[in-house]
């Protein structure tokens, strides 16, 4: 990461902001508060401001992804068709719950507004594979063929 952060341009301009903390997540996986701090150094946007605007954007995460990446769609037609408490069920599997990372590593979970398979939800991705008309017993299953 020093690599990275010793790479940045000594002035960033306000239009630009975004794209390098989209770059920095890429690279990395997570906005980390010590790029949070070079980025303000180099743009003169307080820091306090930059870390309000990565909070704001729920694309961006402030810890690394799990080992098993979980998203799940949450659109009206996954919502619909889903089992009460499939969601709860996920965070009860994996001890954990939305935008963070079992103490383990291992897992990290991510509502997703509509993941395009409206006619196929519920849908989960785990680490890009994607799972369709999903029910609780289903990801007890899926869950259980992770060989952990």
């Amino acid at each position: 990461m020093e690599k990275y952060l010793s790479k940045l341009p000594d002035k960033v301009y306000k239009h630009e902001l975004l794209s390098y903390l989209q770059e920095f997540q890429d690279k990395f996986g997570y906005i980390d508060l010590a790029f949070i701090e070079v980025l303000s150094k180099n743009s003169g946007i307080p820091s306090g401001k930059i870390f309000g605007i990565t909070s704001f954007y729920n694309q961006f995460r402030f810890k690394p992804k799990g080992k098993f990446h979980i998203q799940v769609c949450e659109g009206s037609a996954c919502h619909v068709n889903s089992e009460i408490g499939l969601i709860e069920e996920i965070k009860k599997l994996i001890k954990t719950d939305e935008k963070e990372t079992s103490n383990d590593g291992l897992f990290s979970l991510e509502i997703i507004p509509c993941m395009g398979a409206c006619s196929q939800g519920p849908v989960i991705s785990i680490n890009g594979k994607f799972y369709t008309k999903v029910s609780i017993e289903d990801i007890k299953i899926i869950f259980s063929d992770l060989n952990l």
